[in-house]
């Protein structure tokens, strides 16, 4: 499924490459003369303008972590959701303990036997995650299943969402815009991990509607959903460092009615152990930003369970993809 993604990616895009004007290919025209020569006395527009719309919004930027109730863990429902016997001493506990399951999901019959199976076969060993395969968290997952936190950074007419450990971000646009329709839902080049999301204010309260989004699961257990997946969330502050976020999730096929989630943030002050916000104050902490390349250590079997990749294997992996890269480039020399 990924390899079709980005092979129908890189169609696309090279045949709107192939498509453009020559200039259109490398950026538009180069500054004239008279405006270099004018660079130093040139004075800048300032934000003040397009700043003064931000004033009146209410402050989400900062860095925020997902709270939980006690004795629970990292699902998308954490609340909701039953939690086995925890694991020996000095097992990891990163992600949720195989056998975990979040209760009352309104699946249809199918998905309700289909993420059963899913919960039996990890908790015989075999997980169907694709996260370690290096594909996105996507939009849900980041939001209701990440064990470390995410950003958020406020522009008048966008936010931007950045989780470095699940490799996802989105974009919500608060100029009025539509979601793109041709073709539907998300633009030229159809869904996404993180979908499209478009918001307006209702008071405090942002409301965000995302579609587009390519079919993935909410968490590790993992709870599936389809690629018809519609999420409308209700964002607030209910204190000066606790973001509310109520998710209304329909999914024609999968879900038999809308399935309602709540789930709370903490703005933090640093990484794990940081002391929480002193009464009344704002931290402006941003987790660092990731640019490493993801290499797997799992693969995708063809009934799409994870299958370790060796050391060895990978090395040989890379080594056959320098020589054919190799020998591609003598090809092209001759």
């Amino acid at each position: 499924m990924l390899k079709r993604i980005i092979s129908m990616l890189s169609l696309v895009a090279g045949s709107a490459l192939l498509a453009m004007p020559a200039v259109a290919q490398f950026g538009g025209a180069y500054p004239t003369p008279e405006q270099i020569a004018k660079a130093d006395s040139f004075q800048p527009p300032k934000l003040d303008r397009y700043a003064a719309k931000l004033a009146s919004q209410p402050d989400m930027t900062g860095s925020w972590m997902g709270m939980m109730p006690k004795d629970t863990g990292f699902t998308f429902s954490p609340e909701h959701s039953y939690f086995p016997p925890g694991p020996v001493f000095g097992e990891s506990t990163f992600g949720p303990s195989a056998g975990t399951y979040v209760k009352d999901i309104p699946y249809t019959a199918e998905y309700q036997a289909k993420y059963k199976q899913y919960v039996q076969e990890t908790a015989e060993g075999k997980s169907r995650d694709p996260f370690p395969a290096c594909v996105p968290y996507g939009v849900p997952r980041m939001i209701g299943d990440s064990p470390v936190p995410f950003d958020i950074i406020q522009a008048p007419e966008m936010m931007v969402w950045y989780n470095d450990y699940g490799r996802t971000e989105r974009k919500i646009f608060l100029d009025g815009t539509g979601h793109p329709t041709k073709p539907p839902p998300t633009g030229e080049f159809g869904p996404t991990y993180s979908g499209h999301s478009i918001g307006h204010w209702e008071g405090n309260t942002l409301v965000v509607e995302t579609v587009g989004i390519i079919a993935g699961f909410y968490d590790g257990t993992p709870a599936p959903y389809g690629d018809n997946l519609h999420m409308v969330e209700r964002l607030r502050l209910i204190d000066t460092n606790i973001l509310e976020d109520q998710m209304t999730l329909t999914d024609p096929g999968v879900l038999e009615k809308p399935w309602v989630v709540t789930r709370y943030f903490e703005r933090v002050t640093g990484g794990f152990g940081s002391p929480p916000p002193a009464p009344g104050t704002i931290p402006r902490v941003f987790i660092n930003l990731n640019d490493r390349h993801c290499i797997p250590n799992v693969e995708l079997d063809e009934n799409g369970f994870e299958v370790a990749i060796l050391p060895a294997e990978q090395e040989a992996r890379d080594a056959a993809k320098a020589k054919a890269a190799a020998k591609s480039g003598k090809k092209k020399a001759r």
